[in-house]
C-alpha cells in the first residue's frame, strides 16, 4: 500500500496526533455529557409522569367513589386526546381492563408475558418499580407508569376490606419528542466540539508555521548549504528556545570546521609545494642518473671495452704464437683469453643495462626485447608480442618505459623462477601500454609494498615513482604460488610518428 506523500511531514504527525487526542477528548466528555443529561431527563420524565399519574388518579377518585362511570369515561377521553399520551388504563385487580380512553381494549386481559409488562413482573423483579421504559413494534419508546389503587374504607362498599389494591391505574407516554430533543443535543455537542477540533487544529498549525516549520525550513537551507561546502553559513534563531540552542551549537561548530578548513587550505598547498618541489628533485635525480649511467656506459665503452677488446685481440695472437707442444701454457692462455673474453661480454652487459644504445637507434620495442633476451632467455621461455599502430614515442618517454620494463624483468630474473615469460606492447591511440606477464611463484604485494627493507620493494616503488612522473599508472597483480601481472599505462602526446 503507498503511503500518503505528507504523511512523513511533521505538519501531518503533530496534527494528526493532536486530532486523535482531542477527538478521543470530545467523544469521551461529550458521551458522559449526553448519558447524564439523558439520565437527568428521563429521571425527569419519570418524574412527571409519577406525578402526573397521580394526579389523574386523584381525578378520579371522586368519580370512582360516586360510581359515575360516564364522568370517569369523559375524564379518561379528555386525558387520552392530550399530545404525548399513547395509552391510559384502568385495571381491575385481575389485569382486566375496565377504563380507557375511547373505550379501547375495555374487558380484555393484559397479557403478562407482554414485553411491556415483563419488566415488572418478571421473577427478581423490583416489587415497588412504578415507571419502565420499553419499546413498540415500530420501535418507538414508550415511558410506562404503574400506578397502584389502594383499597381505602371508602371503597369498602364496591371492594372486598381485604384486599389491598383495587387496581391498577397505567400511564404511556411517547418519548418520541423527548429522544428528539436528546438526539438535537447530541448533534449540537459533536457539532461543537468538532467546531472545537477544528479550531484548534488551525490555531495549531498557525502557531506550529510560525514558531517551528518556519524556522525548520531555515534550518534546513542552512544545512544543504553548507553541506555543499559553504562553510560561511550561520543560522540566525535568536530565541531561548531548542531551537534557538540548536542553532548556537550549529554555529559554533561550523565556525571550528570553518577554521579546520582553512588550516587544512594551508597545509594542502603547503603539501602541494611540497610535492611539486619533491617530483621536479626526483625528476632532477632521474635525469642526473641517466646522465650518469650514459657518461659510464660511454667510459666503459670507450675505455674498458675497448682495453678488454684489444687485450682478446693479443691473447688471440701470443696464443697463436706458442708452440703446439708447449701444452700447460696454452691451457692457461686459453683461460686467459675466456676470462677476458667473459670480461668483455659482462661489460657489453652492464653497458646495455646501464645506457642501451638499441632504445635511441631502434627504439622502444627493440629494446625491450634485447633485454628480456639478454636477461631471461638462458632461463626461461620469453614471448614478444607487439598489437596496434607501432610508432616512437618521445625520447624521455621511451626511457622512462624502458626503466620500468627493465626493473620488472629484473625481478622476475632474480625472484620469479618463471618458466614462461609474456611481453605484451599495445600502441593505441591515445596510450601505450605495456604488460609483463611470469608464471612463477609470485609474491604478497601487500608485504612487498609495506616493507621498506626489501629490494623489490623499493624497486616497485621506483618503478610507480617512474611512472607517475611521466602522467601514467602502474598496476600490479600478484599472488603466491600464481605468478606475476605488471601493467604501466602511459600517455602518447598528438603527432607522435610511426615505426
Amino acid at each position: 500500500m503507498m503511503r500518503l506523500a505528507f504523511a512523513p511531514s511533521l505538519r501531518f504527525k503533530i496534527t494528526a496526533g493532536v486530532t486523535l487526542v482531542m477527538v478521543v477528548i470530545v467523544a469521551l466528555y461529550t458521551y458522559l455529557h449526553y448519558d447524564s443529561h439523558r439520565s437527568l431527563v428521563m429521571r425527569d420524565a419519570g418524574a412527571t409522569l409519577t406525578s402526573t399519574s397521580q394526579m389523574i388518579e386523584g381525578t378520579l377518585q371522586h368519580a370512582m367513589l360516586q360510581q359515575d362511570y360516564d364522568d370517569l369515561q369523559s375524564i379518561l377521553d379528555n386525558i387520552g386526546r392530550q399530545p404525548g399520551f399513547e395509552t391510559l388504563m384502568l385495571l381491575d385487580p385481575n389485569s382486566v381492563i375496565r377504563f380507557a380512553p375511547l373505550q379501547k381494549g375495555v374487558g380484555a386481559r393484559m397479557d403478562l408475558r407482554d414485553p411491556a409488562c415483563q419488566t415488572c413482573h418478571t421473577p427478581g423483579a423490583p416489587p415497588d418499580r412504578q415507571n419502565i421504559v420499553y419499546s413498540t413494534a415500530q420501535g418507538e419508546r414508550v415511558l410506562r407508569n404503574c400506578n397502584p389503587i389502594e383499597n381505602q374504607p371508602a371503597c369498602y362498599r364496591c371492594h372486598n376490606a381485604a384486599a389491598r389494591i383495587n387496581g391498577v391505574l397505567i400511564t404511556d407516554y411517547s418519548l418520541a419528542d423527548t429522544d428528539a430533543h436528546l438526539a438535537e443535543d447530541l448533534r449540537a455537542s459533536l457539532l461543537l466540539g468538532g467546531g472545537a477540533i477544528a479550531l484548534l487544529i488551525l490555531t495549531i498549525n498557525l502557531l506550529m508555521d510560525r514558531l517551528i516549520l518556519a524556522r525548520l525550513r531555515r534550518v534546513s537551507g542552512v544545512l544543504q548549504r553548507f553541506g555543499q561546502g559553504d562553510l560561511s553559513q550561520r543560522l540566525t534563531l535568536r530565541s531561548r528556545d531548542e531551537l534557538g540552542n540548536l542553532a548556537e551549537t550549529f554555529n559554533r561548530m561550523a565556525a571550528t570546521l570553518q577554521d579546520k578548513d582553512r588550516e587544512n587550505v594551508r597545509l594542502y598547498d603547503e603539501l602541494q609545494q611540497k610535492e611539486a618541489a619533491r617530483t621536479h628533485l626526483l625528476q632532477q635525480v632521474i635525469q642526473a642518473q641517466e646522465e650518469e649511467r650514459k657518461r659510464i656506459a660511454r667510459d666503459l665503452h670507450d675505455q674498458l671495452g675497448a682495453t678488454l677488446s684489444g687485450l682478446t685481440l693479443s691473447i688471440e695472437a701470443a696464443e697463436r704464437a706458442i708452440p703446439d707442444q708447449i701444452h700447460s701454457l696454452k691451457e692457461r692462455w686459453q683461460r686467459a683469453k675466456d676470462l677476458a673474453t667473459q670480461a668483455l661480454e659482462e661489460t657489453h652487459k652492464l653497458i646495455l643495462d646501464l645506457r642501451p644504445g638499441v632504445l635511441d637507434d631502434l627504439g622502444l620495442v627493440a629494446a625491450i626485447r634485447a633485454d628480456a633476451e639478454a636477461h631471461l632467455q638462458s632461463r626461461c621461455q620469453v614471448q614478444v608480442v607487439v598489437t596496434g599502430a607501432r610508432k616512437r614515442l618521445p625520447p624521455q618517454l621511451e626511457l622512462t618505459l624502458f626503466r620500468i620494463v627493465q626493473e620488472a624483468i629484473n625481478n622476475v630474473e632474480k625472484h620469479a623462477h618463471a618458466r614462461r615469460v609474456n611481453l605484451r606492447l599495445d600502441f593505441q591511440k591515445a596510450v601505450v601500454q605495456v604488460t609483463v606477464e611470469d608464471d612463477g611463484q609470485g609474491f604478497d604485494l601487500e608485504t612487498v609494498s609495506h616493507t621498506g627493507t626489501e629490494t623489490r620493494g623499493l624497486g616497485l616503488l621506483g618503478m610507480a615513482e617512474r611512472a607517475s612522473l611521466a602522467g601514467g599508472s602502474l598496476h600490479i597483480e600478484s599472488q603466491i604460488g600464481r605468478g606475476t601481472r605488471v601493467v604501466v599505462t602511459m600517455p602518447t602526446p598528438p603527432g607522435t610518428s610511426e615505426g
